[in-house]
């Protein structure tokens, strides 16, 4: 009798340490998945923000995206783009600028979408207006219209 009591407290704490342990596992796989779509949603901004760096020097932008379908402005592995080994070389980041539905000549749409770890993709769409030059300034501000992920 006392085996079998003894057998059957074992086997209990047997399933109870399988299933902490598949808890353990499922907990770290959902916590790394939730970690690369984040670092993933900053490479598609680190994408916005170098797209907005080559607008900032571009003078007319109806140049800059003469394409209703999009212009690429900027594409490749993060890391290539901003020249630092640090950043994790699996995500890919492509940047294209569109120009604005109401034909406003000092907005634009920029689009980024990146890839990373685990073929996972986030994307960005800002819409961005150029504020009137400044007296002496080389470049011109730029604001933020609007803001959505994709």
């Amino acid at each position: 009798m006392a085996l079998v009591t003894a057998l059957t407290a074992m086997l209990m704490m047997l399933a109870i340490g399988a299933g902490a342990a598949l808890n353990t596992t499922t907990e770290a796989t959902i916590a790394a998945n939730h970690r690369d779509a984040i670092q993933t949603l900053y490479a598609a901004e680190a994408g916005i923000e170098l797209a907005i760096s080559r607008l900032r020097t571009t003078g007319d932008w109806s140049a800059a995206a003469p394409n209703p379908a999009g212009t690429v402005l900027v594409q490749g592995p993060l890391a290539d783009l901003l020249q630092i080994s640090a950043v994790d070389p699996r995500f890919v980041v492509a940047a294209s600028v569109f120009p604005d539905p109401n034909a406003a000549p000092d907005v634009l749409i920029v689009r980024s979408i990146a890839s990373g770890a685990g073929g996972i993709r986030r994307g960005i769409e800002v819409t961005l207006r150029r504020a009137p030059p400044i007296e002496g300034a080389t470049t011109r501000r730029i604001e933020t219209l609007s803001w959505r992920e994709r």
